[in-house]
């Protein structure tokens, strides 16, 4: 595939550049905030109307309150990584930006500054408070999209959303009329999740799950025939175990499993709530677990959803004992506790319960409670009137499209978690009450009939609707929850409902979801349904899951925890590039990420190794350049342009380095050295291209930072070395082709320096807009990798003798080189003495030290080298104590206690040094055994 054309309003030329020189170090100060400056002024836009095939992201919606963390650093990196690298491979790729209005989250902030002010969100009025609300908006709203153009995406933020737009509050609109006309939104009770604080119902993504110490009451539930007698209970009651002895009052029934012979006899007696006169019935439910407890449940439907559940099934009432601000309420709640709070009651109800010898036993319990993600405190459940949408036929249309392959889940083993939420769906509680966000179009009469717009004219208010003019129509207050209209956001964004819109026609469905595993059921479950329902296909062709960024102890980041770590802060201290380094190469396999500071570090050397590495090809064609000769050839004068192109841009960019590549790769005169690191480059290119088609970042940015520092930085760079001081033009070319495919290659992970290195080797149009590399099998060379491999190990054979030998890396030394691949080492003998700073010889005098590396035997030397009785009693020494560290080491493991508890990366560290000294010590062993 060619470079591929610039897309419309595309960023073209790369910042001022003096492509002589670079500076002495990388300062990612100095680089990067030009780069995002220019990529958020002039953005990446995506052209509706060309003829490339599309690849769309659309972003997972940020809420408008948030500021950049890890989870999100990590989310953006990944995707942005997607969208360069499509968009290189020829791609109309479209990033799309936006955020999410973040319903409760958005009121606790505003009302929480009206408090700080002396007044409250009911004391303006909805229109005066939703007035603030816009205004804080613009003013403080969106700081994290700023922050993650700091990150360096190249989202098309010309297509910017928000979901309290026009248009997809239109959307929204229009999904609810369209689904209480085709009746699957509907108003009912049923148990929702409620917060006491912010009064308003829950989604579960807005609450977090906590264990917390609280206590088990066992209770003595009164037979009303005495002379029955459960296995469970003395004779004449039934025990129940609850942890919510509060809620008594509230009971309707108690279940027992039907086929539970302990109970078998009670089925259809009633026995008497404690501290009350109320008899309730017993009944049979398959729903109750017999090992759980003590095998009976108290049924209380209207403050637990598996009660709730139970109780449908009966036929049972559903009478609440708990109000809207977690207080006692109700006729059925004896005089003394009416009133109470919720927890302060419970004291008091086990208080009278033990008074009247109804507690049987009270023992300490941990409990997993629902706290509010805003407010923090224990949600309720309760039966209230609400909205719901039935939601299995769109689940069953999901499951066939998955049946079909029309998605796939990266990790594979997400499929069958999103199949079992989506085969056990639930009705769907969308509304909140809340005055921030979509206000459901929905009116009421006097009488309390429901009032919906017409389906031929969804954007006509009831109340203004010719046909009920006559009527005194009450709006619904309440506002739609947050994901009603997030769930729409893959092709709201796109233009839905209007299905005729470019975008929508061009872009849709969307080709990759990129998001964390924890809201597979809140997110990306409903945008499937709601795709599904509303546009008749999938929303996107991959689900790609990671995992959820942890501490380095691998705990949940929070501010309650003081564990947090601001993206920001590494940003500055590493530099982006770093930073996406590091989110890109813990990523592996949708397993959670624990922050691993060395990571960090690990990308800011290899930043810094790229660009020293760029620096010393710049001087040394720079050097090489006046003394170039040329045959008169044509094809010695392109490359002489082209190596000149990297010091004084020429117009039109001569040669590209794909073009260079394939010219001097046909050269009979191309070194060893050359052979090998193309044939090298072409396997890369092949594996990290194999790797991110598989959405596999990680793998491929491990893959291509060992080829770079590796192969490229100290292996060819050193070897090349001698025929650069020459000058000599195919390695000039190589060296230059080589490292600008590279940064191709790095670019998506790493765009900041490789943008800024591209422009040093004289490109005007920036890296992002040129072609992603492509394997060529015309460049494999197995000749030219089996004998620069042995020219490998002569060198680390080499440099190990030197090291046995105690003598620094940059003494000299004379080796002999022997074994079936000697003729291939002799033959780059100046590639081997420079690397390795040896001499090879034909022979040598006296005992000799030998090693062998992978076919390849080097001696070198030990008379007039070394005094040999001190040496041999230096390695036995030596020998001695990797023999301590070992055993050390071994003892630490096989202790149970010390593996019990010692940290998972203690207890590999130690492994690790059982490994390496083990190493050692066998080489060293191989060495002394010359001697026995």
């Amino acid at each position: 595939m060619t470079d591929p054309a610039p897309q419309s309003s595309a960023p073209q030329s790369a910042p001022e550049n003096d492509a002589s020189t670079l500076a002495k170090q990388f300062d990612p100060q100095a680089v990067e905030p030009q780069w995002a400056a220019k990529w958020r002024t002039e953005p990446f836009r995506a052209d509706a109307t060309s003829g490339k095939e599309p690849f769309t992201i659309v972003i997972p919606p940020p809420n408008v309150t948030g500021n950049l963390h890890l989870g999100h650093a990590l989310d953006n990196t990944l995707i942005d990584t997607l969208i360069r690298f499509k968009r290189m491979q020829g791609f109309e790729a479209l990033y799309l930006p936006g955020m999410d209005h973040a319903g409760i989250s958005t009121q606790v902030v505003v009302e929480r500054q009206l408090r700080d002010g002396g007044t409250s969100r009911h004391d303006l009025g909805r229109e005066a408070f939703l007035e603030r609300v816009w205004d804080w908006k613009a003013e403080s709203g969106g700081m994290i999209l700023n922050q993650l153009s700091r990150l360096g995406v190249s989202a098309d933020w010309t297509r910017e959303r928000f979901t309290m737009d026009e248009g997809l509050s239109r959307a929204v609109r229009w999904q609810f009329v369209k689904l209480y006309h085709d009746g699957f939104a509907y108003r009912g009770e049923r148990i929702v999740n409620w917060d006491p604080a912010a009064q308003t119902t829950l989604s579960e993504l807005e609450i977090d799950r906590e264990v917390r110490k609280g206590k088990m009451s066992t209770l003595a539930y009164k037979l009303r025939d005495p002379a029955a007698a459960p296995s469970n209970g003395e004779a004449g009651e039934i025990r129940i175990a609850t942890v919510r002895p509060e809620t008594i009052f509230a009971d309707q029934a108690i279940a027992v499993h039907p086929q539970d012979p302990r109970f078998a006899h009670l089925i259809g007696q009633e026995a008497r709530i404690p501290l009350t006169d109320r008899y309730v019935p017993i009944i049979a439910d398959e729903a109750v677990e017999m090992e759980f407890g003590v095998g009976a449940l108290k049924i209380t439907p209207a403050h637990d959803p598996t009660d709730f559940e139970i109780g449908e099934r009966h036929g049972l009432a559903r009478p609440s004992v708990i109000d809207l601000q977690g207080n006692l309420t109700g006729d059925l709640v004896p005089a003394e506790f009416r009133g109470m709070e919720r927890f302060a009651a419970r004291k008091a109800v086990v208080k009278a319960l033990t008074e009247s010898g109804d507690l049987l036993d009270e023992k300490d319990h941990d409990t997993a409670i629902g706290l509010s993600e805003r407010t923090k405190v224990p949600v309720e459940p309760i039966v209230s009137e609400q909205w719901f949408v039935k939601m299995k036929p769109f689940a069953d249309q999901v499951l066939a499209g998955l049946d079909a392959g029309e998605m796939q889940l990266v990790p594979e083993r997400y499929a069958k978690v999103n199949r079992d939420w989506l085969e056990n769906i639930r009705d769907w509680n969308i509304s909140r009450q809340l005055w921030w966000g979509h206000q459901i179009p929905a009116w009421y009469d006097e009488d309390g009939n429901i009032y919906v717009p017409d389906p031929e004219n969804p954007d006509l208010d009831c109340d203004q609707d010719p046909r009920y003019q006559h009527l005194n129509l009450r709006r619904d207050p309440d506002v739609f929850d947050t994901w009603f209209s997030s769930n729409l956001w893959p092709f709201s964004t796109l233009g839905w409902p209007d299905t005729d819109h470019e975008d929508f026609r061009k872009f849709y469905p969307t080709q990759v979801l990129v998001t964390g595993y924890d809201i597979l059921f809140f997110w990306v479950a409903r945008m499937q349904m709601a795709a599904y329902g509303l546009t008749g296909q999938a929303p996107f062709h991959t689900v790609m899951l990671h995992g959820l960024y942890l501490d380095a102890k691998g705990q949940k980041m929070s501010k309650s925890k003081g564990n947090g770590i601001d993206p920001l802060e590494l940003f500055d201290g590493y530099g982006v590039d770093a930073c996406r380094f590091a989110f890109s190469y813990l990523s592996t396999g949708g397993q959670d990420i624990k922050h691993d500071p060395r990571r960090f570090e690990q990308g800011r050397n290899f930043a810094n190794k790229l660009w020293n590495a760029a620096r010393f090809a710049l001087l040394r064609l720079g050097e090489a350049l006046p003394n170039l000769q040329t045959s008169g050839s044509e094809a010695d004068e392109a490359l002489i342009r082209y190596v000149q192109s990297a010091l004084d841009p020429l117009p039109g960019e001569p040669m590209r380095s794909r073009d260079a590549i394939t010219t001097v790769r046909a050269r009979p005169d191309l070194g060893l050295a050359e052979r090998w690191i193309l044939s090298r480059l072409n396997a890369v290119t092949a594996e990290a291209t194999a790797h991110l088609d598989a959405f596999d970042i990680g793998a491929a940015i491990r893959s291509l930072y060992a080829f770079t520092w590796d192969e490229f930085c100290d292996w060819y760079i050193e070897a090349a070395k001698p025929a650069l001081s020459e000058g000599k033009l195919t390695t000039l070319v190589t060296l230059k082709a080589t490292l600008e495919h590279i940064l191709k290659l790095l670019h998506p992970f790493m765009p900041f320096i490789t943008s800024e290195l591209y422009a040093g080797l004289g490109h005007r149009r920036q890296v992002a807009l040129h072609s992603w590399p492509r394997p060529d099998d015309a460049l494999r060379d197995p000749e030219a990798e089996g004998a620069f491999d042995a020219l490998r190990a002569a060198v680390a054979a080499a440099r190990s003798l030197k090291s046995e030998l105690g003598l620094a890396p940059q003494d000299r030394l004379n080796v002999v080189v022997e074994g079936e691949r000697a003729a291939t080492v002799h033959d780059n003998a100046r590639v081997v003495e420079s690397l390795a700073r040896v001499a090879l010889v034909p022979a040598l005098e006296g005992r000799t030290l030998s090693l062998v590396e992978r076919g390849v035997t080097v001696r070198a030397p030990l008379e007039g080298t070394v005094d040999i009785a001190d040496w041999l009693g230096k390695q036995k020494k030596r020998l001695a104590e990797f023999d301590k560290q070992i055993k050390q080491a071994q003892g630490k493991l096989s202790n149970e206690g010390f593996v019990a508890r010692a940290p998972a990366e203690v207890i590999e560290e130690e492994k690790r040094r059982v490994a390496d000294f083990g190493a050692q010590k066998e080489r060293l062993e191989q060495v002394l055994a010359q001697f026995a």
